[in-house]
């Protein structure tokens, strides 16, 4: 066989990496002339997507419990259908509830987290678990070679995996935890993952261990690829530097007998670690193929589905906890995925079979939350052959996803799917400020200063500010009624200083129709300098900016200047070598009095400033 006909037949970024006995990919790929000239913004977009997998077609029904369709499911579903009474709550809805083991994510919803989004599917559905997998995938029916992910990473990283990494694009474009590479990251040409078994795999990356390769010429090609991986993957070293620089905050993760649980955690740990990969995939190890048994023989409260969705919202909500304390969850957005839901009507093995529709959750700080579509009309009377009904194609939410957090056009979204599919509110509006409320603060002597800027002021009734100890239970603080609906200045507020060593704050709004809003969450830690850096002149003169360090900074400095609605206006790179300033000139290109966001990262921190221009 040609060296160079094997490389080419081989995914080479599939051989499997390992950390903490989990499996890790990582890569991308594709040469095509059309899609490389197309936008190229999701690398530089600064947004994370984590891909959580619920294999085997999970149960919607039981999972987001339709209560005004109660009467319609006892009817279909009595022996595995959840007491109406057992049925957890959310905020501002008396029509839907979640299962009663889904108590992290209902925390979420009830604090703005969380968008579900109703009767997601696809005309003329597939119900074989392998085919529609592929179609979910690929975003084709039928299915094509390559995966919707994998074409989206192409538009980002034209080319790969020729030239890279490079001092540009130093991390793998994508990675997912356990399994096998999914055809959702296949490129034209070679897969754009990276992958690793289970979380003790990846740990394998540091060592650089493997299996031996056979004694024969394919083992000769094998030993060459393995040595091209070793040298040139320089995968290895960032995803190792990443792990072991960011240490897991949130105590919220499970003990044991979770792997969900244990694959977010390393995500977690990379993100805040500073790795800069776009999208993650991580997977679920139990089955959704709820055929028998889907609830015990003693209560339908308890059973496989309820350890499942157990497992998957206390994974989420101590992920989520993770990044928060770590500063990194508003650039962070997780959605579910599962090939297909359950049939209306239960059957008599207290399971459910293969289905259509059913709901997708999105979780993170940018998701508009709610609930996106209406509890799925059933018949009085439902048949072994009932569906839910579809009320979005699933292509209309990867449209969403790519346009309105991966930063990509929508001419070049729609050449990744292959046609053109509308979009729906699922993020929230504004991607400069993913909830429209910009918060701020630092401790000075012994008060908390807190100043907030509300991009869309003119909706809002009253901000009511919050506090909290372990950024998960929250107390109100303090009351500010909408001044003006004209105000560009912000908000201040001033809050004695708590007697923790941290404390979390955010601004919960109050819009006119009644409904919240929250802020990004902030972290302020008592003692030390109260800021890390300082900004100025602001307003911006003659275009030039200074960055002054209250501590020598050795590592690059990424300096990015966004417009007012999340579009990249700006970029540099400078290092200050040991020094604590650095002064550079943007070009005359931003407009007076208008605001912009200032982003400052390096090493692990990032620093957030809202700056104007005279």
């Amino acid at each position: 066989m040609k060296r160079r006909k094997f490389l080419q037949n081989s995914a080479m970024a599939s051989l499997p990496l390992f950390l903490q006995g989990l499996p890790v990919f990582a890569g991308r790929g594709l040469s095509n002339p059309l899609l490389d000239n197309l936008a190229k913004t999701t690398n530089s977009c600064n947004k994370i997507l984590v891909v959580v997998q619920l294999n085997g077609g999970n149960d919607g029904l039981n999972m987001v419990i339709n209560l005004d369709r109660y009467t319609e499911l006892t009817n279909a579903r009595p022996n595995i259908l959840i007491p109406s009474a057992n049925v957890l709550s959310l905020n501002g809805s008396t029509t839907t509830g979640l299962h009663p083991s889904m108590a992290g994510i209902q925390n979420l919803y009830n604090n703005g987290k969380i968008k579900i989004v109703q009767g997601v599917s696809y005309p003329n559905p597939n119900y074989s678990h392998f085919h529609a997998q592929d179609i979910w995938y690929t975003a084709s029916n039928p299915a094509v070679d390559t995966g919707w992910l994998g074409r989206e990473l192409d538009v980002t990283f034209p080319g790969y995996p020729a030239g890279y990494p490079n001092p540009t694009d130093q991390d793998p474009p994508a990675i997912q935890i356990g399994g096998s590479l999914p055809l959702s990251l296949q490129g034209a040409s070679i897969n754009m993952g990276y992958n690793v078994q289970n979380p003790a795999a990846l740990l394998n990356v540091v060592n650089s261990t493997s299996a031996p390769a056979p004694v024969s010429d394919y083992g000769t090609e094998l030993t060459f690829l393995r040595l091209m991986k070793d040298q040139s993957n320089a995968y290895t070293a960032r995803i190792t530097t990443a792990y072991n620089a960011q240490n897991t905050q949130s105590t919220q993760y499970a003990a044991s007998g979770n792997s969900l649980s244990d694959q977010l955690k390393i995500v977690a740990r990379l993100i805040g670690g500073g790795l800069t990969t776009p999208v993650y995939i991580v997977n679920h190890s139990d089955s959704f193929d709820t055929h028998v048994g889907q609830v015990s023989s003693t209560s339908t409260t308890t059973g496989s589905h309820a350890d499942s969705l157990a497992k998957f919202s206390v994974a989420v909500a101590a992920f989520h906890h993770d990044l928060t304390l770590m500063n990194k969850s508003s650039n962070v957005c997780g959605m579910t995925f599962s090939e297909f839901g359950r049939r209306v009507k239960s059957n008599t093995s207290t399971g459910t079979d293969h289905g259509t529709a059913a709901p997708v959750i999105f979780f993170g700080d940018g998701v508009d939350p709610g609930i996106l579509g209406t509890s799925p009309v059933l018949p009085a009377v439902a048949t072994a052959s009932t569906q839910v009904p579809t009320q979005f194609d699933f292509r209309e939410l990867y449209a969403s996803v790519m346009q309105q957090w991966l930063c990509l056009s929508p001419t070049a979204s729609n050449a990744v799917l292959g046609g053109t599919f509308a979009t729906q509110p699922i993020f929230t509006s504004t991607p400069l400020s993913l909830s429209s409320i910009d918060l701020s603060g630092a401790i000075e002597y012994n008060e908390a200063k807190l100043h907030f800027v509300v991009n869309d002021n003119q909706r809002y009734d009253k901000f009511i500010v919050q506090y909290s100890f372990d950024a998960t239970d929250y107390t109100d603080c303090g009351t500010i009624r909408q001044l003006n609906e004209q105000v560009t200045a912000g908000y201040d507020y001033l809050d004695q200083r708590r007697n923790a060593h941290e404390v979390y704050y955010r601004i919960l709004g109050i819009t006119k129709q009644n409904a919240p809003k929250f802020s990004n969450t902030i972290r302020l830690v008592s003692g030390g300098k109260a800021q890390k850096l300082r900004v100025y002149p602001n307003p911006v003169k003659n275009y030039t900016l200074n960055i002054e360090f209250f501590q020598p900074v050795h590592a690059s400095v990424q300096i990015i200047i966004y417009g007012s609605l999340g579009e990249k206006l700006y970029y540099n790179q400078l290092n200050p070598n040991g020094g604590k300033i650095i002064t550079f000139k943007t070009s005359d290109m931003f407009e007076s009095q208008h605001p912009y966001l200032l982003k400052i990262m390096y090493g692990h921190d990032e620093v957030t400033e809202k700056i104007l221009f005279e």
